[in-house]
């Protein structure tokens, strides 16, 4: 049990120096809310990533990479319509780097939630989970938080 305290200890404590000594960050996000009528909003997350890096699409396998996910916070008046879609220039097929069949985004990748927006919704909130590589080097997985304000 020490012995694997240890380990995790040393594991976080090398994500951390890793961080601190500039470890790449090949995925930039924005996020914007397109009105669709007058209580219904697309939620929309882009996926910037620089030339030789990839994004996992939502959809994989275990056993492989982390996908990508969107949570959301529960929040009054909330209410998500049908699941997160994903657009982008797709790449499918064997893996090398985890020697399965994956799909997985280069360049940009747009993520769109359509959702119902009450009076009562002040803020939808939450994170994104995801996890980028290259031909021959993988990522942490990374949890960037995100925030939408209706009304003040």
């Amino acid at each position: 049990m020490k012995y694997l305290l240890l380990c995790l200890l040393l594991g976080w404590g090398t994500v951390q120096l890793a961080a601190q000594q500039g470890m790449p960050q090949p995925v930039n996000w924005a996020f914007e809310a397109r009105m669709v009528n007058d209580t219904t909003f697309d939620l929309t997350f882009t996926a910037s990533i620089q030339k030789g890096w990839y994004l996992y699409a939502q959809d994989l396998e275990e056993g492989g990479p982390i996908p990508t996910t969107i949570a959301f916070d529960p929040a009054e008046g909330l209410q998500l319509i049908g699941e997160t879609e994903e657009a982008g220039p797709a790449i499918e097929g064997m893996d090398e780097l985890f020697q399965m069949n994956v799909k997985k985004f280069k360049n940009e990748v747009l993520f769109t939630q359509r959702a119902i927006i009450t009076e009562k919704t002040k803020v939808v909130s939450g994170y994104i989970e995801f996890m980028t590589c290259d031909d021959e080097q993988c990522l942490p997985p990374t949890e960037i938080p995100f925030a939408f304000s209706f009304r003040g």
